[in-house]
């Protein structure tokens, strides 16, 4: 008689995360957590509705931009945030492009549906026409590490700088990017070397 295990085509042994965290950037993790993740047609429609509005965006100018994701607690919001952002920068993982192991994934669940197919035609023109920079973060993770009361914009910001590699603290950082867009910020860096070894 055969054991359950036997009739899966995934090995029940292996780990599963209870959370998906947006900063566990384990090549073999998100390898896993693409491979296995499971889109409902709800979700997909999701993915072809925002990787449209990110295709459109050049030719339709718009001051509403943004993206908020929400839902309960357990709902695949990070999931579908991580997803969104590995497949946008498009990152290899174990030899091959995320978008590539997601629309594979999807294909696997879905052979032959239209809505995969769209999904891959954008996922295609975004990553040929925009080169993207991905800055993931969560923000109760971000937030709790700063001020619980700080502004969004400001938690967002100070994300961005540690993403760029600038300083955390802002004035330091507008002296840096100021010195950079000058051309001058290797000297300064190399003389604020020599000066504080």
């Amino acid at each position: 008689m055969k054991r359950i295990e036997q009739l899966l085509s995934r090995d029940l042994s292996q780990p599963i995360e209870e959370v998906i965290k947006l900063d566990q950037r384990d090549e073999e993790t998100v390898y896993n957590e693409i491979v296995e993740y499971v889109a409902t047609k709800r979700i997909k429609e999701q993915y072809r509705d925002l990787l449209q509005a990110i295709a459109d965006g050049p030719s339709a100018l718009s001051e509403a931009v943004g993206v908020w994701i929400s839902g309960f607690f357990g709902s695949g919001k990070s999931s579908f945030a991580k997803n969104l952002g590995y497949i946008l920068a498009n990152r290899p993982l174990k030899g091959t492009p995320a978008a590539q192991l997601f629309i594979e994934q999807l294909e696997r669940q879905s052979p032959g549906d239209p809505l995969v197919r769209r999904i891959q035609d954008l996922l295609m023109f975004i990553n040929a026409r925009f080169q993207t920079h991905v800055v993931m973060f969560d923000v109760q993770v971000d937030r709790a590490v700063r001020r619980a009361n700080e502004p969004i914009a400001e938690i967002m910001y100070t994300v961005l700088l540690r993403e760029l590699d600038y300083a955390q603290d802002v004035d330091v950082a507008a002296l840096e990017i100021e010195l950079e867009s000058e051309g001058r910020l290797g000297d300064f860096v190399a003389q604020c070397a020599a000066l504080y070894r």
